[in-house]
């Protein structure tokens, strides 16, 4: 079919396509290995609320629902050397163990020939075979000592199958730890412990790992009932960096001037230097202020393990110069509650501001008034009389007992708002769970969140009467010896 001046070249492609396809397949095998623990397994425990008073041992359920959803959102962790190397040294020991033990079964089979009681033509045959494949079990074995496994460098992140499934099983006992990771098949888990503290809930959080057998993490926040929810956000945001392997940034503020106020995220951190401080990779917001300077808002990027640092000057405000008068020459100067010295005085303040001036004379005599910046107006003049005193007395009495009704109302309400929510989450798990330990707690809970809402009325009706009393003073006409002393 074929003439003779095409065979070299048929033979020449069929050895090539011979030679290509079992190193294509190789390459393709080899391609296919994947690096080991693929995955990073997390079991969160039931945490100890045992001393904590009935009606908040609910936080504890708060602080894991919380945990579950930061931790859900973690896509990957990173793994540390350490951690790799741990995960490295138990793969190339298992692959090692498999390998001795298929090794060893081969050579009880080859041990069994002698008596089994074969042919000898049989007997040589199984023999031969069973040496065959001996020697091919001692290369897996050797290579399997020499071979360093591939691990994955960030392991997809999972809560364990228990905790996917809301059960959160309890913490082992000290020293059963490692095999507690091995039931649960987790790579690591949590544990906490709630206490009261003077008043507040303070919170502990432990995170026990496989590869370091110890544990590796540890946290605690202490907060007020009243600020729940922003502690255990602040907790579950500390353990979800810490599970995901990212090493805490930190950060120092060099302000001046020296008594510049620092504020980190709107928290208090210092006046002038700060720092170092931890804190979590990601966006930071600073503001400063001080006296006379105008304030400084900014935002800083922080990364995993970096040491960022951030020079703020605060620029002062203009100045201008200010003369106070008033008809008595003696009088003694304030701007708000900072005294300055005798009238007539030259005052220094910052321009473009308005401030509020106050005098008061030996004879009893009071005066005030306000320099609004921007007018151009270099001097400030302060009439002087003497003060009512009976009418505007009760006046301030009203407006004083009219303001702390308010304050009382604006604390009774959120606080009866968080027992009725404490409340109704203490009574939906008993009816969703039946137990009859729930029962006292709920009822208890309700009677709490009962009282609170009454507290809350009575609260109410004093601010009503507080502000009809307010109203009436305010606008009562002054008797006749009032009238004359306000003349």
């Amino acid at each position: 079919m074929f003439g003779t001046a095409y065979i070299p070249k048929f033979l020449g492609a069929s050895i090539f396509f011979v030679l290509l396809f079992p190193l294509h397949g190789g390459a393709k095998k080899e391609a296919e290995k994947k690096p080991l623990n693929p995955e990073w397994i997390l079991t969160i425990t039931a945490f100890d609320v045992s001393d904590l008073p009935q009606a908040r041992q609910s936080i504890g359920t708060l602080l894991t629902r919380k945990l579950v959803q930061e931790l859900n959102s973690i896509a990957h962790r990173i793994r540390v050397n350490r951690e790799y190397t741990f995960y490295q040294e138990y793969a190339r020991s298992q692959g090692r163990n498999e390998a001795a033990k298929r090794l060893s079964a081969k050579w009880g089979e080859r041990d069994a020939l002698l008596f089994q009681g074969d042919p000898e033509w049989r007997y040589k045959k199984k023999l031969k075979a069973l040496n065959k494949e001996i020697r091919k079990l001692e290369e897996e074995l050797k290579s399997a000592e020499e071979e360093i496994p591939a691990i994955a460098p960030e392991p997809e992140f999972k809560l364990s199958e228990r905790n996917q499934a809301e059960e959160f099983p309890a913490p082992p006992q000290a020293g059963l730890e490692y095999q507690f990771c091995l039931g649960e098949k987790s790579d690591a888990f949590i544990t906490g412990k709630g206490v009261e503290f003077h008043g507040r809930l303070y919170f502990t959080l432990r995170l026990y790992t496989r590869y370091s057998q110890s544990f590796e993490y540890e946290d605690g926040v202490i907060f007020s009932i009243e600020d729940t929810q922003e502690g255990v956000r602040e907790l579950a945001d500390r353990v979800s960096a810490a599970v995901s392997g990212e090493k805490p940034a930190a950060v120092v503020v060099h302000g001046t001037p020296k008594d510049a106020v620092i504020l980190l995220d709107d928290s208090f951190a210092g006046s002038g230097e700060v720092g170092p401080l931890e804190h979590p990779p990601g966006i930071l917001r600073v503001d400063s202020f001080a006296d006379e300077h105008q304030p400084l808002s900014t935002s800083l990027e922080l990364h995993p393990g970096e040491l960022a640092e951030l020079y703020i000057n605060l620029q002062p405000l203009s100045k201008e110069a200010l003369a106070v008068t008033v008809p008595d020459e003696s009088a003694r100067l304030y701007r708000g509650a900072l005294y300055l010295g005798q009238t007539p005085l030259d005052v220094e303040i910052p321009g473009g501001e308005d401030f509020f001036f106050h005098v008061e004379t030996p004879d009893g005599k009071t005066g005030s008034g306000i320099h609004r910046g921007g007018t151009g107006s270099s001097a400030l003049f302060l009439q002087t009389n003497i003060p009512p005193a009976a009418g505007e007395g009760r006046v301030a009495k009203a407006r004083r007992q009219f303001y702390g009704s308010w304050a009382r109302f604006w604390i009774a309400l959120p606080t009866a708002f968080l027992l009725q929510g404490l409340s109704d989450s203490q009574v939906s798990a008993y009816r969703n769970t039946g137990y009859a330990s729930l029962y006292e707690t709920a009822q208890s809970g309700q009677v709490i969140s009962i009282g609170a809402w009454v507290v809350f009325g009575l609260v109410t009706a004093e601010v009503i009467y507080r502000t009809v009393v307010y109203i009436r003073t305010a606008g009562k006409t002054p008797d006749p010896l009032e009238q004359k002393q306000i003349k």
